[in-house]
């Protein structure tokens, strides 16, 4: 699943509720990856958030953790090093790199690459992509002292040259914005994903 901001903890925690409901469990990105391999039957579901808004941490960390659920982020670095706002949203109030790091120490979540500025990274050239996909994952490493392994297409947007790119920089997962369940045949590279 596909969240970006979230304003109230009363939703996520109902929507953890759902889904558990429904008869999925809840498994981190890695244990998505487990199970794909393995070709699990079970039902399953992985909460991802992207960008990196304040309220991942004040509202969604909370809960999960109170939930015990893991989760995934998926961090720009210009939003978390306070370079850049989202253009989209440019009263936006992002989490900060202290944040992330106090974050990241809890073993439920998982933090991954979503480039240094969220740009469409089709509409690049391959150096430049590469520039942008590197200078994160380096940054992250070095700030939260861990190998990180999974990456978010800002915008959903990708093309042949950023699959070589992503395969070269070791990532084992990259999602994206499809709206389409997870299926047998998907590639772990082009994960799909539901946006709620």
């Amino acid at each position: 699943m596909m969240l970006h901001s979230i304003n109230s903890p009363e939703f996520i925690q109902s929507l953890v509720h759902r889904v558990q409901g429904e008869g999925y469990e809840i498994v981190s990105i890695d244990g998505a990856v487990e199970r794909m391999k393995t070709k699990c039957r079970k039902k399953f579901a992985c909460f991802t958030f992207d960008d990196g808004f304040l309220n991942t941490f004040t509202i969604v960390f909370p809960v999960m953790a109170k939930e015990n659920v893991p989760f995934c982020v998926y961090m720009t670095r210009d939003f978390y090093r306070g370079k850049s706002q989202p253009v989209w949203d440019t009263s936006a109030m992002m989490m900060n790199a202290e944040q992330l790091k106090e974050m990241s120490a809890n073993p439920l979540c998982t933090v991954g690459v979503h480039t240094c500025s969220h740009p469409h990274l089709s509409e690049l050239h391959a150096e430049d992509q590469r520039k942008e996909l590197l200078d994160c994952k380096i940054d992250l490493e070095v700030l939260l002292g861990k190998r990180i392994k999974h990456m978010a297409y800002p915008h959903g947007s990708y093309n042949d040259d950023t699959l070589i790119i992503v395969s070269e920089l070791g990532f084992e997962t990259a999602v994206t914005t499809s709206g389409r369940y997870v299926r047998g045949d998907t590639k772990l590279l082009e994960l799909d994903r539901i946006f709620v």
